[in-house]
């Protein structure tokens, strides 16, 4: 879902990270309270807009929706049945608008210039036993394991399809859930052989 970073020469590169990471937080509060379906289209249009002002390629946006089209339809359809086509579409607006500025973020500052910035910025919880290293391990990993685990899923349904399995999706949960502990497993063990869990 999280695109990781492409290097342009823009003025959305060269902005401070805490000001898009806070232009993010009040973008989702935003997006999150939006009502009208015409409004969050706009909005939309609005992101992609910016990814065009950041020199951002059109496949960078293909690839940050892509991971989530079959949740968005899921939930569509979900929405749909339970509460009429209306919130529906405000349901997949909002989720596209989400990650869509989400991945602008990821996609246009450096993976250790953000973790340094959010370490930064949790230094004062560190009074409440909230550990601003480990946070920053934690966001770190996940960005960086999300296309990880895409690669392995569509590695899965390769081999599914190679051998003629039905129920595209459903069917690679066990196996990549399966392979994702495994890799937990592993990465755990590299944590705690480093002692970066005794870190503060």
């Amino acid at each position: 879902m999280l695109a990781l970073y492409v290097a342009r020469n823009s003025f959305i590169h060269r902005a401070p990270v805490r000001a898009k990471l806070a232009a993010l937080f009040v973008g989702g509060i935003a997006i999150a309270f939006v009502g009208d379906p015409w409004s969050l289209g706009l909005l939309l249009v609005g992101i992609l807009g910016l990814y065009g002002l950041a020199r951002l390629p059109t496949s960078e946006v293909f690839k940050a929706l892509k991971p989530i089209l079959f949740v968005a339809a899921i939930i569509f359809a979900l929405q749909w049945a339970l509460a009429g086509l209306l919130p529906a579409i405000l349901a997949v607006l909002r989720i596209l608008c989400l990650v869509l500025l989400a991945s602008l973020v990821t996609l246009t500052t450096p993976l250790s210039t953000m973790i340094e910035a959010i370490i930064a910025l949790a230094r004062p919880l560190a009074r409440f036993g909230l550990s601003p290293a480990k946070l920053g391990l934690v966001i770190a990993l996940t960005l960086r394991f999300i296309p990880v685990l895409m690669n392995d899923f569509r590695e899965i349904e390769a081999a599914r399809a190679a051998r003629g399995a039905r129920f595209p999706g459903l069917g690679a949960a066990g196996p990549l859930l399966i392979k994702t502990l495994r890799m937990t497993d592993a990465l755990g063990d590299a944590i705690a052989a480093r002692g970066f869990e005794n870190r503060s």
